[in-house]
């Protein structure tokens, strides 16, 4: 028999065993960003989404505050507009994950409190430029069907004009509208739109030289007459899919209308990565990973290597 082979064998089966535990018990997701298990055969005129669909949506909980959206996108963080959290306190907030339907109870759904709100440090209220702002959640949220965060994007020029996205929310189905909000979660495909086009386009409606659009945030317009985010939806996703994956692209912040000539104006995600990863570290992340505990595959190859070492000594 082969003793060291033996040796070498049952501590690696030990390494496995050590490392699925691991797994089993670590606070790191597990599951991979931007893949719901609620696959649709796929928000002014827009239409219903199904339970599970956009897991990573979630609706903040402020008293006396238009109900805003937002987007998860670790297990402990929310990306949302930093209009929405104007002069509110963190320990007033709560997010809502995993809801679908707004009225009543249900299972999926988990609220959380939060724990800090960091909003962008160049935030300007008046003409909404650096309009976004991270949540802190007072918890780790265990990842289900029906939650799970969004990807962030890993390259600025991923996503080009022309790119076809979603935009969702409970917001208003038509503007300027007297009915109640949707109660189910809505969904509006919009194609992006370069920000020179876009500047154009708003300086139609603007008094002076100056459109309002800034090199933080992108632009989408409505595919369809009459479809785009509206009131109520600030805050919310715009997503957009890549490689079997969907991406948080923008944040909705402001429009002229909704749904109309105007395109919707978001907060660029890709032009404050920076900003959001100082926040964020990478063992927060919602990549896919396994979990272990740093270093303890090194230690025990050392270890292999040291009784290798001793019973050569030993037996030959």
């Amino acid at each position: 028999m082969n003793w060291f082979h033996l040796i070498r064998t049952l501590l690696l089966l030990n390494l496995g065993i050590y490392g699925f535990a691991q797994d089993e018990n670590s606070n790191e997701p597990t599951r991979a960003c931007g893949k719901p298990v609620i696959v649709n055969s796929r928000i002014v005129g827009g239409q219903n989404t199904k339970k599970g669909q956009n897991p990573w949506q979630v609706i903040l909980w402020i008293p006396g505050k238009v109900q805003c959206g937002g987007t998860l996108i670790s297990s402990n963080f929310v990306v949302t507009a930093a209009k929405c959290v104007e002069r509110v306190n963190a320990s007033s907030v709560i997010v809502i994950l995993g809801a679908h339907k707004i009225t009543g109870n249900h299972k999926e759904e988990v609220s959380v409190p939060v724990k800090r709100i960091i909003k962008h440090h160049l935030y300007n209220e008046t003409d909404l430029t650096f309009d976004i702002a991270l949540l802190e959640l007072s918890r780790h949220v265990p990842f289900t069907d029906f939650i799970l965060p969004a990807c962030l994007p890993t390259s600025p020029t991923e996503f080009l004009p022309g790119h076809s996205c979603m935009v969702t929310g409970w917001g208003d189905t038509e503007f300027n509208s007297t009915k109640p909000s949707p109660d189910l979660l809505q969904e509006a495909e919009v194609r992006l739109m370069g920000l020179e086009h876009c500047r154009e386009i708003y300086l139609l409606a603007s008094n002076d030289s100056d459109s309002g659009i800034t090199d933080d945030m992108i632009c989408a317009m409505n595919i369809h007459k009459g479809k785009d985010s509206c009131q109520g939806d600030g805050g919310g996703p715009l997503i957009c899919y890549e490689n079997d994956r969907w991406y948080l692209v923008g944040i909705t912040s402001f429009g002229e209308g909704c749904g109309g000539d105007f395109p919707g104006v978001y907060s660029s995600i890709p032009a404050h990565m920076k900003w959001i990863q100082s926040f964020i570290s990478d063992d927060s992340s919602g990549s896919e990973r396994i979990g272990s505990t740093p270093g303890a595959g090194l230690m025990v190859l050392a270890l292999i290597y040291f009784i290798q070492e001793t019973l050569q000594n030993l037996l030959f």
